[in-house]
């Protein structure tokens, strides 16, 4: 078993449920986990020159945080709407998410101009709208979408391949 192999069986092991749905944020409680985490969302990433992770709220924030942490470059946080975010004088619309509704994100043009090649980390990619919606205004800006990676995988695989999505673990095997 390789090592991408034992941390998602590790991780579909772990992950609480809560409702009968898989908790992200309970495996923070998990040192072990948490301490791979970084790497192995970093890992994809290594060779591709990124300079800066996007990261959307809630859970992304903690992810994005590890791998810009891994990789040693910057990070951009995108809000949500309506949340406090200094100096935010853009806002991105993403398309219909699993919830069936869209989410307005609120951004830093000044974070997104110096963007360069980047990256975007979050917890899950099921429909892939969240990771669009931080994509399509940094390429708009100039900058070089690489790829993103995520813990859980529930997206079809056009759009895993459309968003050069690296995932640690199938929804399936949870």
């Amino acid at each position: 078993m390789n090592t991408r192999e034992a941390l998602s069986a590790r991780l579909a092991r772990s992950m609480p449920k809560v409702n009968d749905h898989p908790d992200i944020a309970g495996l923070f409680l998990d040192a072990g986990v948490l301490q791979m985490l970084g790497p192995a969302l970093a890992a994809p990433l290594v060779e591709l020159d990124v300079n800066v992770i996007i990261a959307p709220e809630a859970r992304g924030f903690a992810l994005g945080t590890l791998v810009a942490a891994e990789l040693g470059v910057g990070l951009v946080l995108a809000r949500k709407a309506g949340n406090n975010h200094p100096g935010a004088d853009m806002t991105v619309t993403s398309g219909v998410t699993w919830r069936g509704t869209p989410v307005e994100f609120v951004l830093r043009s000044e974070d997104i101009e110096s963007a360069g090649r980047f990256a975007v980390v979050d917890d899950w990619i099921t429909t892939g709208h969240s990771a669009r919606a931080m994509r399509d205004p940094v390429v708009q800006a100039g900058g070089e979408y690489v790829g993103c990676t995520a813990i859980v995988n529930k997206a079809t695989p056009e759009t895993i391949a459309e968003l050069k999505a690296h995932t640690l673990v199938d929804f399936d095997d949870i």
